[in-house]
């Protein structure tokens, strides 16, 4: 009996193979070349977000390095009594020329010939900017500096990602007062590959930031 069900069974699932259409080569390679293109369109578009991700980090570690090197430094400088009497352009200047340096070591004579210098993310003064700029938080608000505005290094209209308000508002109406160095580049990507199809999307603006506490600047 099980072998007579057995058989029965196999010759069931012969009729409906049997009846199975097959697919000819000429089919598939026909749904290949449709599906081709848009799968390259996804593959290009992956890997040139991933060139203007790698390239945002590289700007976000150059922004890290000089806020974190000039929150050691005092933006100010002092008469004989230890009183504010202006800003110090050597801190703007050597903050932004950091930011510089360390997205185009080459600028550096040291560094200008070696071959093992990295990837060079070099800054155009019509296009790009960094921006440095000093808060001073307290109870009675938030005052920037310098005291003409914030610096940039190319003296280009770039506006700055932040406002006193906005930086007000990072605050805690309960913390204490405190000093703020933000370092920011402003840099216009163009694509990598240049591939016909991602090109109408570039130029793209890149921007990053550091926030970094500064002592010097407390009220």
């Amino acid at each position: 009996m099980k072998n007579h069900i057995r058989n029965l069974f196999k010759k069931i699932s012969r009729r409906k193979l049997a009846v199975l259409p097959r697919k000819s080569k000429a089919q598939s390679l026909t749904e290949f070349a449709i599906a081709l293109p848009i799968l390259i369109l996804l593959l290009s578009g992956v890997v040139e977000y991933g060139f203007a991700l790698n390239y945002y980090l590289s700007l976000l570690d150059a922004t890290r390095e000089s806020a974190r090197y000039y929150s050691k430094t005092d933006p100010f400088l002092y008469d004989d009594n230890r009183n504010i009497v202006g800003d110090n352009s050597l801190f703007y200047g050597g903050a932004a020329g950091m930011v510089l340096n360390n997205l185009d070591p080459t600028l550096d004579p040291e560094f200008a010939d070696d071959p093992y210098v990295g990837r060079i993310i070099p800054l155009n003064p019509e296009t790009d900017e960094v921006i440095v700029t000093v808060y001073s938080r307290s109870s009675s608000g938030v005052v920037s500096y310098p005291t003409a505005g914030s610096f940039r290094l190319f003296a280009s209209d770039a506006e700055s990602l932040f406002t006193s308000e906005e930086v007000a508002g990072l605050f805690e109406s309960d913390t204490p007062d405190a000093g703020l160095l933000i370092v920011e580049v402003h840099y216009t990507y163009n694509a990598v590959m240049n591939l016909p199809w991602i090109s109408p999307l570039f130029p793209m603006k890149l921007r990053a930031y550091t926030i970094m506490p500064l002592p010097a600047a407390d009220p």
